[in-house]
């Protein structure tokens, strides 16, 4: 098989498909990854700095999924200034990219996500593709498109294991074909009504409308909040006072402007893994 070497400073590959932004991956004994992204799959690796693509498979595609172009070392430093946690918080996963991720498959994975743990999710998104996706190569199927969703009833996905998210996810696929979700004009809309409009969908609260704005929209000012990141934030900034989701945000939008999401996810990944306010 035909190997591409991709020289990519301040990229993990591990560090960004497990911190919990993208579902679809699959990790190799050789420590590479099987990637799926709509009707497109690709196994990768890593030696140093530089990716490794195991075929020629829409590298370019491949490039722009991972934000192959911007320069994490600039963000990295402007969060890290007069920040002793962040810098640490960074140090610890410096290769954090922020995946650009297509919006239907975000809006169904982080309703999927609710009240759920990231092997379950990735298990019923698995169960889904399989079921209502086409197969691709290597025994991997694409994420279903709203169209071949159209007549998924609440029961069947129920019958996937979805449980209550049923009737969300029915309810997001209807929105989508209504045409009111055309991603084109939705990218046109300022970040606030933005998220209000998907939260217009049933079962979309802020949380699951922020991340679909910073992993799909790219709106890197949005800071999603979860039980971890207001655990590992108190924890760092407030001496462990538990915060309001609002207040949380407040605060973050004032220290990290436009940067938010980046550092969100540096946070996040580095108060997961350490379990820093846990117990």
């Amino acid at each position: 098989m035909e190997k591409v070497f991709w020289d990519c400073p301040d990229f993990s590959l591990s560090q960004t498909l497990e911190c919990g932004q993208c579902f679809r991956y699959e990790k190799k004994e050789d420590d590479c990854y099987t990637v799926i992204s709509g009707q497109k799959v690709i196994t990768l690796g890593q030696v140093g700095d530089s990716i490794v693509f195991y075929g020629d498979n829409d590298i370019p595609f491949w490039k722009g999924f991972f934000d192959g172009e911007r320069d994490y070392n600039e963000i990295k430093q402007r969060l890290k200034e007069n920040d002793p946690i962040m810098a640490e918080a960074i140090s610890f996963a410096p290769g954090i990219r922020i995946l650009k991720q297509e919006f239907f498959e975000m809006l169904m994975s982080f309703i999927i996500s609710q009240n759920n743990h990231i092997p379950r999710i990735r298990g019923l998104i698995q169960r889904l593709s399989q079921e209502y996706g086409m197969p691709l190569e290597g025994g991997f199927y694409s994420f279903p498109t709203p169209q071949q969703l159209s007549d998924v009833t609440e029961e069947a996905y129920r019958s996937l294991g979805c449980g209550f998210r049923g009737r969300y996810l029915e309810d997001a696929v209807k929105n989508v074909l209504s045409g009111n979700f055309e991603v084109e004009k939705l990218e046109m809309l300022p970040t606030e009504e933005l998220r209000q409009r998907l939260m217009s969908i049933c079962g979309v609260g802020q949380k699951v409308a922020d991340c679909i704005l910073l992993f799909s929209f790219g709106r890197y000012e949005v800071f999603p909040t979860d039980v971890w990141i207001n655990r590992v934030y108190s924890h760092a900034y407030f001496e462990g006072k538990k915060l309001l989701a609002k207040e949380l945000q407040v605060s973050a939008a004032e220290k990290f402007g436009n940067n938010a999401g980046f550092a969100q996810q540096y946070l996040f990944y580095y108060g997961r893994e350490r379990k820093i306010g846990k117990g």
